[in-house]
């Protein structure tokens, strides 16, 4: 996926040029003029979408106070603000983006098919993370392959402490067979001896509560 450093500037309009060099003022100057927030130029970017990848909290802020903002459009790869964000850590933007009631936490991008979830799982953003999962983010969803889900990332990428977080979210699904042993499969490979203990312990306890919540045969 390119990034906004790699599109075409030519077509930017002044606002676009201030969210991405966090420039307050002069994105302020041009709303006061009349500038459309939500205008894309010819690779989807949008004002918000280059404040929230460059982690310019102010001015994603100041745009998402606007009238009609859309805070979920996606750049041509469907790349949300939220997505763009979560990728790079940024905890301030992401806040502010996921406390929005129109949030779209489980947004899929189109390349990969990653949510926001996916993507901080996947960079170690541990924080991130956290904040996600405590809006109510989808720790099940998986990307376009339908095998990597953001536990999955985690392993793969030895990010052993978003593991264990998503593992103590109590929230991962260990029902489908496959999905269960691609973890510990990863587990083995490529996590620690705690983070393979840690995964078998979550596993038990999901058999567990599912037994007890079970009605008597």
């Amino acid at each position: 996926m390119a990034s906004a450093g790699e599109t075409e500037r030519a077509d930017w309009s002044p606002l676009m040029t201030a969210a991405e060099a966090g420039a307050l003022d002069d994105a302020g100057a041009a709303i006061a003029a009349g500038a459309d927030v939500n205008a894309a130029d010819e690779d989807g970017w949008t004002p918000l979408q280059l404040a929230a990848l460059n982690d310019h909290t102010a001015v994603a802020a100041l745009l998402l106070a606007q009238p009609g903002i859309d805070a979920n459009k996606g750049n041509k790869w469907k790349s949300t603000p939220l997505m763009l964000a979560a990728a790079r850590g940024h905890a301030a933007t992401v806040r502010l983006l996921a406390d929005r009631a129109d949030a779209r936490l489980d947004a899929r991008a189109e390349y990969y098919g990653r949510t926001p979830l996916i993507e901080a799982a996947r960079n170690g953003h541990l924080e991130v993370v956290a904040l996600l999962l405590a809006k109510g983010a989808d720790v099940n969803v998986a990307d376009k392959t339908g095998r990597n889900t953001a536990l999955i990332e985690a392993i793969k990428g030895r990010r052993e402490d978003v593991a264990r977080l998503l593992l103590d979210s109590g929230r991962v699904d260990f029902a489908d067979k496959d999905a269960r042993l691609a973890a510990l499969v990863w587990a083995g490979s490529a996590g620690g001896p705690a983070l393979r203990e840690a995964l078998q312990a979550a596993v038990r306890r999901f058999f567990e509560r599912d037994a007890a919540a079970a009605p008597a045969g």
